[in-house]
């Protein structure tokens, strides 16, 4: 079989195990269960308050500092490049940790779990890039399809400097088609046509709140044309009885234990500085 077959094969096979699994309500004790029942409905929760304004500034001030000092190493990272840091930087470690967001996550996926990714997801002001229409289960080697993402907004997002964007209910139509994206964009994969699935929901929301959202759920943004920047930092947080796929191993090894027993995850310690040192090549062709 040629090359391209055996992609194909291999796509088609991890699309057959990529499903939504319904929270049970009776669990919730920080949500309310008419959000948990919106999850399982509609895919996402948002929005919901998290940090205090305190806080919100701290934060602000801590990713201008990484996204400098990332910038001053002059080695091709640009501002979606803080990926994975959640054992290097002790400031991500601590927000992946935060009481407030783990009560929510809690109700969602049982008292034991871990984060086992983060990521900032900046648009600069007059940026073209666009994150295409995806579903996240298509791209993570993480199994069964459980993961919750909380996107932590680190400035206002509006519909001016471009929120990301829900395709309600798409979360239970398991996994769809992709192909590779066009244009300026973050992220390779594109599901054609996504809006025939629903209408879109504009993911708004106020620095220091935060939305949750399914693996499965059908989701992207449009390139910000304002002149104001849109930050939001990404938890993806998984019941710790699930596991990875072959190949995947050191992922058990990079995640955060938040809560419970950690099963086959490694327990971490929390770092003693932020190191922003490249540690892996994000940049796509």
């Amino acid at each position: 079989m040629l090359e391209g077959g055996l992609s194909f094969v291999k796509k088609m096979a991890q699309q057959q195990d990529i499903e939504f699994f319904p929270v049970a309500v009776q669990q919730a004790k920080t949500l309310s269960r008419t959000q948990v029942m919106q999850f399982n409905e509609l895919g996402y929760i948002s929005p919901l308050d998290a940090l205090t304004p305190t806080e919100v500034s701290a934060n602000r001030r801590y990713f201008d500092d990484l996204l400098a000092r990332v910038k001053a190493y002059d080695d091709g990272r640009n501002a979606y490049s803080i990926m994975g840091y959640q054992n290097r930087c002790k400031g991500i470690w601590d927000l992946a940790q935060h009481p407030r967001i783990l009560g929510y996550v809690e109700d969602l996926l049982g008292p034991d779990f871990v984060c086992w990714s983060t990521h900032y997801f900046c648009k600069l002001a007059q940026e073209s890039k666009h994150v295409p229409w995806h579903q996240d289960a298509t791209y993570w080697p993480v199994r069964p399809t459980k993961t919750v993402t909380v996107w932590l907004a680190i400035d206002d997002v509006d519909q001016a400097n471009s929120p990301m964007r829900f395709i309600p209910g798409s979360h239970l139509l398991g996994g769809l088609e992709w192909r590779k994206a066009s244009g300026d964009f973050v992220l390779h994969q594109e599901i054609p046509d996504a809006e025939r699935y629903g209408r879109p929901h504009d993911n708004i929301l106020k620095a220091g709140q935060i939305s949750l959202h399914a693996s499965t759920l059908i989701h992207g943004s449009d390139p910000n044309r304002s002149d104001r920047r849109r930050c939001g930092l990404t938890f993806r947080y998984i019941p710790s009885d699930c596991g990875v796929l072959a190949g995947a191993e050191r992922i058990l090894r990079d995640a955060v234990v938040c809560r419970g027993e950690p099963r086959h995850w490694i327990r971490t310690r929390r770092p003693a500085d932020d190191d922003v040192r490249a540690i892996h090549h994000y940049q796509r062709d």
